[in-house]
């Protein structure tokens, strides 16, 4: 739940600074969510999978502990972090690389909590899918949605330069 309370603060902050910088609101969320959630929150993650792979392993991914995949994993997050970080200074098309590489990601994550908890003997119940949609996929069709929406509303100034 707190990752959640995170995500909503981190869309709140970016739709507050629109209205106060004039600025638009879809960008300026997604910028929020990319540079917040999947950069600087996420390059904490990272961090602690490279110094501490097996906490990351036994209580987030839910694998045995000593895969060094984990440690790979942790190098994974901080570079694909640093991109969403740079959203921050690199605006317009290259939106597109972390919106692409992070919803991927969060649609895989989605996947393998599941698969890793049919291994770990959970059933999946429409309940644990719903936990862990809200926990991961919701974040890929946010960021979808938000770029959906900055795509939308840019579409008209694109047209215009083209004509």
């Amino acid at each position: 739940m707190m990752w959640q309370l995170i995500l909503a603060a981190l869309m709140a902050a970016g739709a507050v600074h629109a209205q106060v910088t004039k600025g638009r609101t879809a960008e300026l969320m997604l910028i929020y969510v990319l540079a917040g959630y999947c950069g600087v929150l996420m390059f904490a993650v990272g961090l602690v999978a490279v110094i501490n792979p097996d906490w990351v392993a036994t209580n987030m991914a839910r694998v045995p502990p000593g895969n060094p995949v984990m440690i790979w994993a942790g190098f994974f997050f901080l570079g694909l972090s640093v991109v969403a970080m740079m959203t921050i200074w690199l605006r317009g098309a290259f939106l597109a690389a972390p919106v692409i590489a992070w919803s991927v990601y969060w649609a895989g994550a989605t996947y393998a909590h599941l698969v890793a908890d049919q291994q770990n003997g959970e059933a999946v119940t429409p309940g644990l899918f719903f936990a862990t949609f809200v926990g991961h996929g919701l974040v890929a069709l946010i960021l979808l949605g938000l770029a959906g929406m900055l795509w939308l509303q840019s579409a008209p100034s694109r047209r215009a330069v083209a004509a």
